[in-house]
């Protein structure tokens, strides 16, 4: 294939990713909503998350090979050896026609915007989760230490208060 039908490849690859990236947003965007207003039917996991997040991998790798065989095709810059040099869009841009530059940078732009808001929603995410968490345990330490628990005092009664359960012998005997 040539340089500028590689591009187009990458290209579209990038448009893929930002579909797959867009509806990967939109359900973690649902499924913490759900979370917040409590609906477990929202919470439990979603076989169409992981179809979404299975796809982009593939795409992934589609597009690693499609920057390995852009790699072997793009022109060197004079002294450098292809294993030095960092592959990228500006890289690739500055070696295909103009409009085609402009094109491939538009969606890589917009691959890498919605990246960043999956990278935030998840990161969003991992926060809430920290504060149910520390939350959940804080609200049974709590309970623990309210509960009253039955045991017998020293003189082998029922306690009706707190006991200390190490010390709570029927016969009263320490």
């Amino acid at each position: 294939m040539s340089l500028v039908e590689l591009a187009s490849s990458l290209e579209r690859s990038f448009d893929k990713s930002q579909d797959l990236l867009t509806r990967l947003v939109a359900g973690l965007r649902a499924r913490r909503m759900a979370w917040v207003s409590a609906h477990p039917d929202g919470i439990a996991p979603a076989a169409e998350l992981e179809q979404l997040a299975a796809r982009l991998q593939t795409e992934d790798e589609v597009r690693r090979t499609l920057l390995a065989d852009l790699a072997e095709v793009l022109p060197l810059p004079r002294g450098f050896a292809r294993a030095v040099l960092h592959l990228n869009v500006t890289r690739i841009a500055t070696a295909i026609p103009v409009p085609a530059a402009r094109s491939l940078r538009r969606a890589a732009d917009a691959a890498t915007a919605v990246a960043k808001d999956v990278r935030r929603e998840l990161a969003l995410g991992r926060r809430l989760i920290g504060f149910a968490q520390r939350a959940h345990e804080s609200v049974m330490a709590d309970l623990a230490r309210q509960a009253p628990q039955r045991g017998y005092d020293r003189t082998a009664q029922a306690s009706r208060g707190l006991a200390r359960v190490g010390a709570s012998l029927v016969d009263g005997k320490v």
